[in-house]
């Protein structure tokens, strides 16, 4: 249907294709009985019931879709693989991959949930990775290979879709192909997934009938009879390098992001009025690598590279640990650390493992290079020392050698939760004595914080039972002399201590 049309079924009501309730009214068939998709070939089979009447009462007005904002909407010619094949389609500047894949190519097994990438409903694998669609921007998918659940089944019946029938897997079937995709993208890097990397792995897709149970069943069945590998990639088009990346900056008309996690968010809202560049495909701003006692980091490495890499989880393994905690895994593929800085956030997971790797930020622009500390570089909440035409390159730590180190979060639930409490912590003992502690704390301070005083208390210290709970009231005080007295420290402190006594002992 084309944007703006009126439902020929609904009264003239304007059509709003970011709607899903809308789209699944006027894909009703004559007798009032919505449309679900089979997970066998994407054929749609009336499966489910809907009062004539419900969908015929007012509907609160969504977001627009950027053509309905005032002002000129630029169109761009968009290439890229789709199952297999290449395709050619015209998209808008704010376009989700979603609404792309829907409405223009009529790919209808790509759900719209919740529209703001926490369901699950509208994921799809763009090179073998799972993404949300519906945060993820169509122009991002250039030249690369966009696999929706038909991939699955284009020579009949995938083991996967074998399996999900076998084990009852598929109930109301909405939260189905997102599901297939994300355990179809974990069995192809890991062919005998653990029961654990499974539900790790399916974390950011919601079903509200099975309770899980079917579908960790069906994929560990499935994972017997998998044999497909990885397919290699295939590019269209080249990046951006540095030296464009620091000039387009230079002119301070544009921001930059790589990720966008939050930002396609903010659009819905209304809330994104400035010029954005889209720096994602700035090799220069990727890689790990390790000189000497330093890992450095690409500004442009996501959090699901940061979770994988080898060299992260021996040099900084509290850094892998928080970066595994972040979101859910179509999240951490697109989210990156450099964008985790910049946007400040005190509730920044990664902030904490990098406090205690005593991170140094690398900062970039035409007229030179400076580096801060990142308890320098971020000034307030959401607010990061960046003067104009600078760019974080990239972030160096230092390496601890003899240190056993850890992270650990405090969240409403395991996956796509915002940090209510988080502490990293590095400890080096000796004969039972703490001959150095280093402890940060998360989503408690505006700023990223070290707790300098507890650890100084602590060193020399016999590792006595008591001790840790003890010097704890140290820390509490070192917390309000930075943000004051809140509320909630009622109960985060006790929380706290008790998690601090769990990371050191004693």
């Amino acid at each position: 249907m084309v944007r703006g049309n009126r439902c020929a079924d609904d009264g003239g009501r304007p059509y709003n294709p970011t709607c899903w309730a809308q789209r699944l009214y006027s894909e009703r068939d004559c007798h009032g009985r919505a449309h679900v998709r089979d997970i066998r070939r994407g054929c749609p089979l009336p499966a489910l019931h809907i009062p004539r009447g419900l969908f015929d009462r007012p509907i609160p007005p969504s977001c627009p879709f950027p053509s309905e904002l005032d002002g000129e909407v630029k169109v761009e010619r968009l290439r890229f693989f789709l199952n297999g094949e290449e395709v050619t389609v015209q998209v808008e500047e704010w376009e989700p991959l979603l609404y792309t894949l829907r409405e223009r190519l009529g790919v209808r097994s790509v759900k719209e949930g919740c529209g703001i990438g926490e369901c699950g409903a509208c994921t799809v694998l763009v090179d073998d990775k799972p993404y949300y669609s519906c945060i993820f921007l169509a122009k991002k998918a250039e030249g690369k290979h966009v696999k929706t659940v038909e991939f699955l089944s284009r020579r009949g019946l995938h083991p996967l879709q074998e399996a999900f029938i076998e084990h009852g897997a598929v109930q109301c079937g909405f939260c189905t192909p997102g599901m297939l995709l994300s355990a179809y993208s974990l069995l192809l890097h890991k062919r005998e997934p653990t029961v654990q990397e499974i539900r790790e792995a399916i974390s950011g897709n919601l079903c509200r009938c099975t309770g899980y149970l079917q579908i960790v069943e069906a994929i560990s069945a499935a994972s017997r009879a998998f044999e497909e590998q990885p397919e290699p990639k295939r590019e269209l088009k080249a990046g951006i390098s540095k030296e464009e990346l620091l000039k387009r900056a230079s002119q301070g008309d544009v921001l930059l992001y790589a990720g966008g996690t939050d930002l396609y968010v903010r659009f819905r809202r209304g809330e994104v009025s400035e010029k954005y560049l889209d720096i994602s495909s700035c090799e220069a701003l990727c890689g790990i690598s390790l000189e000497g006692d330093s890992l450095r980091i690409g500004a442009l490495v996501t959090h699901g590279e940061l979770a994988e890499a080898p060299l992260v989880r021996e040099k900084a393994p509290c850094l892998a640990a928080a970066s595994s905690s972040v979101g859910s895994p179509q999240i951490r593929n697109l989210g990156t650390l450099g964008g985790n800085i910049v946007n400040a956030s005190p509730a920044a997971d990664t902030f904490p493992a990098l406090m205690v790797h005593e991170a140094l930020c690398v900062l970039e622009s035409e007229e030179g290079q400076r580096t801060l500390p990142l308890e320098e570089l971020v000034l307030a909440p959401y607010k990061a020392d960046l003067r104009k035409g600078e760019v974080l390159s990239e972030v160096r730590l230092q390496v601890l050698h003899g240190y056993k180190e850890g992270f650990i979060k405090v969240a409403k639930r395991a996956a796509l939760s915002i940090s209510r409490l988080s502490v990293a912590y590095a400890v080096k003992e000796k004969d039972g004595v703490f001959e150095d502690v280093r402890i940060s704390v998360g989503a408690m301070t505006p700023r990223p914080f070290r707790a300098r005083r507890f650890e100084e208390s602590l060193r020399g210290k016999r590792k006595e039972k008591g001790i840790v709970a003890e010097k704890c009231e140290v820390l509490f005080e070192e917390v309000v002399k930075v943000s004051g007295m809140r509320p909630s420290y009622r109960y985060k402190f006790p929380v706290l201590r008790d998690l601090i006594v769990k990371a050191l002992g004693g």
